[in-house]
């Protein structure tokens, strides 16, 4: 009996060894599971954060690379421009090339309209396809008397007069003087951007133009 008892208390102890082994050896299971998908998860989490991360940057990246082109867009057009105007090829000598050149001029700056005018706000010479030359001329000759005003007042002669008018057009006046005349190169564009100094490249081939035998 006594015997009996003592078998039957060793094997009772090794079931419930066993069982505790069991017990913990599937609660391990399931916590090493648990800490498998916790790690699943971080990782997806991480890559899904780098992922925002990579696209907010190429964001702020493209919209600061729109905001410089923005900023220099102007400077670019006006550079290009006056990089054109500045290896227009004229003719010396002939005079009669004047109005081709206009031509090229109006070509090159995306000018409607380019009008020379004398002194006197009388046309010399306009680009072919230019419109509304006598109405350009008369704005012409008062943006000159302006000029003229404000370098009686100020002892300071200005070179261009600029004017934009409500319908966004802008009518750009160069001043400038060839044989003891002085005369006024005008340019009408829609070009929000055009400079002051959009039509001083192409003074040195009109003034060639001018001087030359008809």
């Amino acid at each position: 009996m006594t015997i009996y008892a003592i078998v039957s208390g060793f094997g009772a102890a090794i079931l419930l060894l066993t069982a505790g082994y069991l017990f913990g050896a599937r609660q391990g299971t399931l916590a090493r599971d648990q800490l498998r998908r916790q790690v699943q998860l971080q990782a997806a989490s991480l890559d899904q954060l780098q992922e925002q991360s990579s696209h907010d940057a190429i964001e702020r990246e493209t919209s600061l690379r729109s905001a410089i082109q923005d900023v220099l867009a102007p400077l670019v057009e006006r550079e290009r421009i006056s990089l054109d105007l500045a290896q227009l090829a004229s003719r010396p000598g002939r005079r009669r090339e004047l109005v081709p050149l206009l031509d090229r001029i109006a070509e090159v700056g995306r000018f409607e309209t380019v009008l020379l005018t004398n002194e006197e706000g009388l046309p010399l010479a306009a680009n072919t396809a230019g419109r509304h030359n006598e109405r350009l001329a008369a704005a012409a000759t008062r943006l000159a008397l302006v000029a003229e005003k404000v370098s009686g007042e100020h002892g300071v002669a200005p070179l261009s007069v600029m004017l934009r008018d409500a319908s966004e057009a802008t009518t750009l006046c160069r001043i400038f003087r060839v044989q003891d005349q002085t005369l006024t190169l005008t340019a009408l564009s829609n070009d929000p951007r055009l400079a002051s100094v959009a039509l001083d490249p192409a003074l040195a081939k009109v003034q060639v133009a001018l001087t030359a035998p008809a």
